[in-house]
């Protein structure tokens, strides 16, 4: 897992670094200027103008040193800052004095007359927690006009940090060079659209600085692969461990399935499906493999219905971990399914689809298990959960899952384009997946693959985080197959196949080596 961090962390980390280990802060400076420089000249070759817009804190600081060093190598540079000197930072007016004694002029305004190769953002930074105003929303406004390549320095001004709100006015950047650490803004919506390709580089701010407090969100690659469940040669199917499938009801087999074939594909030993008998053929003839326990599609009489309830109850007592609601529906038999199983249940349950429409109108029974539970609501299943307007949880994605897994004490998948995933252990966020996946079926496929992996031995936290990057690389790669249009779920779950055989091979040391070789251009650590 790589950290991400927010504005608080990332300032703290800053501050441990000059303040413990004494590492001055116009070396730090320094090094972040240089990459910034670094990264200028490869984005735009040949650049021969740029302009430079600078607050007057370390942000600001940071690109009138990028000024000096673009100069120094040939490039014409308009620097811009407001000219208010009582509020600049020390290492602001270091700088500035730099610049001045190079020659290099500071103006206030943003001249009309040049055309610009680049230009560069270094306003604000992390810092940011309200919409510019004044002067620095015109600017903002003028340089999103020009018609130039547009970098920020550390994160673009108008986006915060912590969930990725876009204020307006907000600096749209083509490239976002980014220090020490993603930003947990720059990976949620809608702050992730405005940041461009974003370049993490190392200025000397390492692990230790983070002294006995570590950050809080982290996401997954594929170093993380070494954690996934181990294939001894001397196993059987049982050594891989039994996933019980509580979906489909009439007319919506097609849940239980996915789910099913996805739990098979990710490398789970048995999958019984407990569904209603009208899937009966459909489900043997498309999954063989699958155990099949059924119950009629109609209500039953009083007697018929507890022998359905003790069939369920040996179903659940059979099971290493239960998925339950792919295609239950809602109805006053759906709703006794899902009342027995978390009542009955000891072992990890992942509850997905219809059963969180049912749990949402009784939240009590999240709390009255034993089970522990995974959730793997969308937003708009999350709303009724939190009976709350969907766009309230598309504007709060990280702090909803954070405040509900608390709540119930439970792993809460809320899922989007970016899928947050929130338990005791921290918060992940997802950088796997396509808009490809966007189809119905795909929320079966994942519910399937985290039930699988937790029931070969995973912890369940991990399966349920590695289960939602498995899932968006399984999109990724039927998306090259198949294009962006037309993936369909069993298209995924074909697709899962390919991705949990290359996670084998990468459990080996030396290809996990050659991998960070080959495709990190960060320097963060685990």
């Amino acid at each position: 897992m790589r950290w991400i961090v927010n504005s608080e962390e990332m300032k703290a980390c800053d501050s441990n670094t000059i303040g413990h280990f004494g590492v001055p802060s116009l070396v730090l400076m320094e090094r972040a200027a240089l990459h910034v420089a670094e990264q200028v000249f490869s984005a735009v070759p040949g650049i021969r103008t740029a302009l430079l817009v600078c607050g007057n804190g370390n942000n600001g600081a940071d690109g009138l040193a990028a000024a000096r060093m673009l100069h120094l190598k040939g490039c014409q540079v308009t620097v811009v800052q407001k000219p208010d000197m009582g509020k600049c930072s020390r290492e602001n007016l270091f700088q500035r004095d730099i610049l001045q004694r190079y020659g290099i002029h500071i103006t206030e305004q943003i001249p009309q007359h040049i055309v610009y190769d680049c230009v560069i953002d270094a306003l604000f930074g992390v810092g940011l927690s309200r919409a510019p105003s004044g002067r620095y929303a015109q600017w903002l406004l003028q340089m999103n006009e020009l018609r130039a390549y547009k970098v920020a320095v550390d994160l673009p001004s108008g986006v915060s940090a912590d969930n990725g709100e876009v204020y307006d006015p907000c600096f749209a950047a083509d490239l976002t060079v980014t220090f020490a650490y993603q930003k947990a803004g720059q990976i949620l919506y809608p702050g992730c659209e405005t940041c461009g390709k974003v370049a993490v580089v190392d200025i000397g701010i390492t692990k230790e600085s983070w002294l006995d407090k570590k950050p809080s969100c982290f996401a997954p690659e594929p170093e993380d692969f070494k954690m996934l469940p181990q294939r001894p040669k001397r196993s059987n199917k049982g050594t891989f461990g039994r996933v019980l499938a509580v979906a489909g009801s009439e007319n919506m087999a097609g849940a239980a399935l996915f789910c099913a074939q996805a739990a098979y594909a990710a490398g789970c030993g048995l999958v019984k499906i407990y569904t209603c008998a009208s899937n009966r053929t459909i489900l043997q003839t498309a999954l063989p493999e699958a155990i099949l326990s059924v119950y009629p599609s109609a209500d039953l009489p009083l007697d018929a219905e507890e022998g359905r309830e003790q069939l369920l109850a040996d179903e659940v007592s059979w099971a290493d971990v239960i998925i339950l609601g792919p295609g239950i529906g809602q109805t006053a038999q759906a709703r006794r399914l899902v009342q027995q199983v978390l009542a009955a249940a000891s072992v990890p349950v992942i509850l997905d689809a219809d059963a969180l429409n049912i749990a949402a109108g009784q939240l009590h029974l999240l709390e009255n298990t034993a089970a522990d539970l995974v959730i793997t609501p969308h937003p708009g299943e999350m709303a009724r959960l939190c009976r709350k307007p969907v766009p309230e949880i598309l504007g709060s994605m990280r702090e909803t899952a954070e405040a509900f897994a608390a709540r119930y004490d439970l792993i809460c998948v809320l899922k989007d384009a970016v899928t947050v995933t929130a338990g005791p252990s921290g918060t992940c966020l997802n950088t796997s997946g396509c808009s490809a996946m966007a189809k119905g079926g795909s929320g079966d496929v994942l519910a399937g693959m985290i039930a699988s992996l937790a029931a070969q031995g995973m912890q369940l936290e991990d399966a349920a985080r590695m289960g939602v990057y498995l899932h968006g690389l399984a999109g990724e790669d039927a998306a090259s197959r198949k294009g962006a249009y037309s993936v369909l779920a069993s298209d995924l779950v074909k697709a899962v196949g390919n991705v949990m055989d290359a996670a084998s091979r990468m459990q080996t040391p030396e290809i996990r080596q050659k991998y960070k070789k080959q495709n990190h251009n960060t320097e963060d650590d685990d």
